[in-house]
């Protein structure tokens, strides 16, 4: 590793650590935990389908592991393998209000998706402008018939339509506004809007669904409201944005606005995640799967009071 490289990580290092405040000091959400879902490998993303139903992608085990509205596991879709219904290291997934799958299997670059029932439907391979797309991350639009796929490898979102031609993209390598390094997760709230965690950015990008840019939603840094390795987002239908840092360890929540509203999982408090990433958010319950610690938490989030207004000292 040369030393330029070396003085990088040290920075960064440096800012975070510079940048990080204590439990005390920070407005946090005791919220209330109604179910552990475990004994997942590498359990990286989650999404809530029909009936309530919640689905994990375990990776490890190269296979989406399906639990009921309970917590209890029901079955599991897929095994490992590059044959129909088959994954190779999958990494993303959403679900539609009908109840289809959509599962983003990276190792074999391609798209699969199981109707409500767990049947296996159809597969489709991921091309973009002459180019393979690397998925990471898929989520369906509110009309159900395209689907948004961050694609890492060419630093873009890709839309297709469900039967699988290529609708449009955007993005690109770099760190302007619309740009990304590395995209990973992605959400789609009701109005059709689009939230990319763009990771090397330290950020989330708030986009419209034909790729023009709204809102960017913290950067670089351990304080309230900033990132160090933002990994999962969330928007729940109160239009609150949840971000995932699997390095601080802790579910940061926003308005619509992108205002910094409390965090979950700072130490010292009930709630402690083990490196969060994928997130998902449905009615009332925040579902944050934890990858090291191999299982996926169900909450209800609790919005703290506002802190108190500040007494003028006396003259």
């Amino acid at each position: 590793m040369t030393s330029k490289r070396i003085n990088k990580i040290l920075a960064i290092a440096s800012l975070v650590l510079a940048s990080s405040v204590d439990a005390a000091d920070l407005p946090t959400g005791e919220p209330n935990l109604r179910a552990e879902l475990d004994r997942l490998s590498m359990p990286s993303d989650v999404a809530v389908g029909k009936d309530n139903q919640v689905y994990v992608v375990d990776g490890g085990n190269h296979q989406v592991a399906v639990f009921d509205a309970k917590g209890t596991k029901v079955s599991a879709l897929g095994t490992m393998g590059s044959d129909e219904g088959q994954f190779l290291s999958p990494l993303g997934i959403g679900a539609s209000g009908k109840g289809e799958v959509w599962v983003a299997d990276k190792g074999n670059n391609r798209l699969v998706m199981f109707d409500a029932s767990g049947r296996y439907k159809r597969t489709f391979a991921l091309e973009a402008d002459g180019e393979d797309v690397v998925p990471i991350d898929v989520a369906v639009g509110p009309n159900e018939r395209e689907i948004f796929v961050t694609d890492n490898a060419n630093h873009k979102v890709v839309v297709f339509s469900s039967k699988g031609k290529f609708l449009r993209s955007w993005g690109g390598e770099g760190e302007d506004n619309g740009q990304f390094r590395y995209p990973a997760t992605l959400d789609v709230d009701g109005a059709g809007n689009v939230y990319v965690v763009d990771v090397i950015n330290a950020r989330v990008q708030k986009f419209d669904s034909v790729g023009t840019h709204l809102l960017t939603i913290g950067k670089l840094g351990g304080k309230p409201g900033n990132f160090y390795r933002p990994k999962g987002v969330a928007v729940d239908g109160a239009g609150r944005v949840y971000v995932s840092d699997s390095f601080l360890g802790v579910v940061q929540v926003f308005d619509a606005a992108g205002e910094f509203l409390y965090v979950i999982g700072e130490e010292g408090t009930a709630t402690v995640f083990d490196t969060p990433v994928g997130l998902a958010a449905s009615g009332e319950r925040l579902y944050v799967s934890q990858m090291l610690a191999g299982k996926v938490v169900v909450l209800e989030p609790q919005v703290p009071p506002p802190p108190p207004p500040v007494e003028e000292a006396a003259e």
